[in-house]
Formats: structure tokens, sequence, C-alpha cells
């Protein structure tokens, strides 16, 4: 049976109405209709650089067949102190350390510029996401561009609860088919 690690911050967790709910591994294993096992390790607030402190004990240590890595949200707001240079950089060093063979590496989500465009403004979720797209074509692995496809719809906030931030049922439908269009030959 193969498994899959979900690796990022609190929209990987699945933060819903204030709690943390499995939404994600539910609707992918819906999705799928195989027998996997998908553990979930995603923790509210993380950024890609708590990602490189705990990738050995949360993912590695499991020996995942895929693992998605679901950084940026928290990177790119202002006040984080990772810079766009930073952020890459992690990102490249996890995709090394656990594999570019397995990963699934997913872009910075959109957030509700009427309530983030001075703390996550579209210009620097688009830059993350740029250096994003640059690492994953550097290890040649799949990448989910979450933010374009989110701004493509008619009405981007949709995919978000009324805090602008995390994801709504709508969001995570979408984050779930992705990853399953992504992942499906390799299940």
């Amino acid at each position: 049976m193969k498994k899959i690690i979900l690796f990022g911050d609190s929209i990987t967790a699945g933060y819903k109405n204030g709690e943390i709910d499995i939404i994600l591994n539910t609707k992918i294993e819906q999705l799928l209709n195989k027998k996997v096992t998908i553990i979930n390790a995603g923790i509210p607030g993380d950024t890609s650089k708590g990602a490189i402190s705990r990738y050995q004990d949360h993912v590695v240590s499991y020996e995942p067949d895929i693992v998605t890595i679901f950084f940026g949200a928290n990177d790119a707001e202002k006040l984080s102190g990772i810079s766009l240079l930073q952020y890459e950089e992690n990102l490249t060093y996890l995709v090394e350390q656990i594999g570019a063979k397995k990963v699934v590496l997913i872009g910075p989500p959109y957030a509700h510029q009427m309530i983030y465009r001075n703390e996550r403004p579209l210009v620097d979720l688009m830059q993350y996401n740029n250096a994003a797209q640059r690492v994953a074509k550097l290890f040649n692995i799949s990448y989910i561009d979450l933010l374009g496809e989110m701004i493509a719809s008619e009405a981007p906030t949709r995919y978000l609860q009324s805090d602008g931030l995390h994801f709504s049922e709508d969001g995570y439908n979408l984050l779930a088919k992705l990853i399953v269009d992504t992942i499906k030959e390799r299940v």
C-alpha cells in the first residue's frame, strides 16, 4: 500500500472554523478510490524554515512513497522574516533531503486581498509562487500552481473561509482534486 505524506501548514492540517480536521486526507482518499495510507504532517503557522527543523521526524522517518510539500502562505507574510531567496533555498533543501522522485511541490495559495493586501499582497504571493516553480523545474518534479488555479476562478474567495486565508469546503475540493490529478498515476 502506498504511503502519502501531506507536509505543510494549517491549510494542510485542515484548519477549519478554529479546529484541525483531516478534511484534506478524507477528500484525497475519496477521490483516489484506492487503498492508501495518508499521513497529515501539517502544522498551523509553519513555514518552510520550520519544515527544515522537522522534515526528518515528520516525513523521512515514515519512508513515504509520495510527499506533498505545501508551504508559502506563511512564508510570504510580510512579518515572517523569510525572504524570497530563503523560501526558494528552503524548498530546494527539502526536495533534496526528502528525495525529488517522491515530491509533489505545491505553490502558495491565494489570500483574500481585501483582508491581506498589506500582509500578503498578490504581487508577493506571485513572486513566492514563481520561486516554488523554479524549484520544481530545477528538479523536474510535479508542481501544482495553486495560486494560478485559484485566481483563474471567477471568484477566488469562494475557496476561502471568512478569515480570507484558510480553505473552505470548495478550497479543499480544489486542492484535493489537484493533488489527486497529479499523483494518481503513481498510486
